[in-house]
């Protein structure tokens, strides 16, 4: 549904004035006065009010203002228009609950800067509106991505309000952070969603391919060309263009990027005619810093500030460890759906979350999903418990990712010997009885697996068991 621009004035002069100003997409609804009588849902509907609040009418206007903040509280942001030097006025009107101000005869600069600023409000009351329950957003997700952290709803929110225009999106992130899926994200939430998604893999397709793949060619451009091929830019017109990777591009190339976002045109090798003109959005990705690169000569400045009109970055997975048991639970349930029943994993114990909720995850979520598949491929029938996870994550002889435990006090930690001595013997058993205690209950009791946390042999485990009594532990 179009945002409503709701204007309180009898001109018309300003009501033209005003259509000048507006956004694309923006209606404009004009009464003379307001009162909530004649239609209380009026402010609802509306994502912005001006009111008139020179000479004419004057009676009228700060009731006006004041009948709408009242019908719509702080949600309808009211911006009054004053004649310039009329500070009084200006001052009534702020007293009176308006947000903003502009003078008159309106400039059209001013005025769309300060209608974007409560278009953006608007957009962003929409997005909260639109989020999911955090339990939806572990279990279900948002348009792909799994998590409820505060970082990942900073996310979700820019993709509500960035999805509607068709400004270029530059999404940054470290790989397996996603980067794909907010595109295609971008392209499902807003106008051209029922038009092609087309992704590009800048840094996957061979250079002096990359080329002809983007804008096509026509028969007889090179040796080879057989015939007229359509590029990818074309195949998505109406739709999305998702370059990923977009800093491995050659400088050469980037000059055709730059020349499509400015003049909306391409020209496939060996064209010899007017450019075709070409109706895309382009969303961009890239895990590079292209500050660096631009500094280096890699990467054009002026390209860059094409591709990033609205920046979106992606956080890394150790950024968010409260989403990694959710995320870890979505594959699991998934992978067991493709198991028999007899063959699907019971869970993940505590102990091994604790071990993922602990790792960096150099990979991000797509070595966490990785990590679960493996898992789950391994442990058919049983628990996903700490020694199925790879050696990576679960490494017993580094205190600083076993999880917390009698031994467990970090790299950091010093013995303390106290003055009167220490029974080196009784110390040694204290410490062994604990350690293998602690091993039995991570592993919930499996010996085998317990031994090989203690780097011990099975029936060594068991004669200690047996020796410091822990048979109940170990049962």
């Amino acid at each position: 549904m179009s945002p409503v621009c709701l204007l309180i004035s009898e001109s018309q002069k300003l009501h033209a004035d005003l259509s000048r100003s507006l956004p694309a997409g923006v209606e404009l609804l004009q009464q003379p006065f307001f009162a909530a009588a004649d239609d209380p849902s009026l402010p609802a509907k509306a994502a912005f009010a001006l009111v008139d609040c020179r000479e004419e009418g004057e009676a009228a206007w700060p009731g006006s203002i004041e009948l709408l903040k009242e019908a719509a509280g702080d949600h309808l942001p009211v911006i009054a228009v004053c004649r310039r030097q009329a500070l009084d006025a200006v001052r009534r009107a702020l007293q009176n609950g308006a947000d903003s101000y502009l003078f008159a005869p309106l400039k059209k600069t001013e005025t769309s800067r300060v209608i974007e600023q409560c278009l953006a409000g608007a957009r962003a009351r929409a997005a909260d509106d639109r989020l999911p329950g955090d339990e939806i957003l572990l279990e279900e997700g948002f348009c792909g991505f799994i998590g409820a952290s505060e970082a990942m709803k900073g996310v979700y929110r820019q993709l509500l309000k960035v999805a509607a225009a068709d400004a270029s999106v530059l999404i940054r992130g470290e790989s397996g952070t996603g980067k794909e899926l907010a595109a295609r994200a971008l392209h499902a939430l807003g106008r051209r969603r029922e038009k092609p998604f087309v992704p590009v893999n800048c840094g996957a397709i061979p250079r002096d391919l990359l080329e002809s793949e983007l804008f096509g060619y026509v028969k007889g451009a090179f040796t080879g060309a057989l015939h007229d091929r359509i590029g990818r830019i074309e195949m998505a017109a109406g739709g999305t263009v998702f370059l990923d990777e977009i800093g491995d591009m050659e400088p050469l190339l980037q000059v055709k990027i730059l020349r499509l976002l400015q003049e909306k045109t391409v020209e496939p090798l060996g064209w010899r005619r007017e450019p075709k003109t070409v109706d895309v959005r382009i969303i961009s990705a890239t895990n590079r810093d292209l500050e660096k690169d631009i500094a280096s000569g890699r990467f054009r400045e002026d390209l860059f500030y094409r591709l990033n009109v609205v920046p979106i970055v992606l956080p890394p997975l150790r950024e968010r460890p409260e989403d990694i048991a959710g995320l870890a639970q979505f594959f699991l349930r998934r992978f067991n759906s493709a198991f028999e029943e007899c063959d699907r994993v019971a869970g993940i114990t505590p102990e091994a979350l604790w071990l993922l909720e602990n790792y960096s995850w150099p990979g991000n979520v797509r070595e966490l999903e990785n990590v679960i598949e493996r898992a789950a491929v391994m442990k058919p029938g049983g628990w996903i418990m700490p020694l199925d996870l790879p050696e990576k994550i679960y490494q017993p002889e580094n205190e600083e990712t076993t999880g917390p435990g009698p031994a467990a006090s970090g790299p950091a930690a010093r013995v303390v010997l106290p003055p009167s001595g220490v029974s080196l013997k009784s110390e040694v058993s204290r410490l062994e009885k604990e350690l293998i205690a602690e091993a039995l209950k991570r592993t919930h009791g499996v010996k085998e697996q317990a031994a090989r946390l203690l780097k011990i042999n099975r029936t060594t485990l068991i004669e200690k068991i047996r020796r410091n009594r822990l048979e109940e532990e170990g049962s």
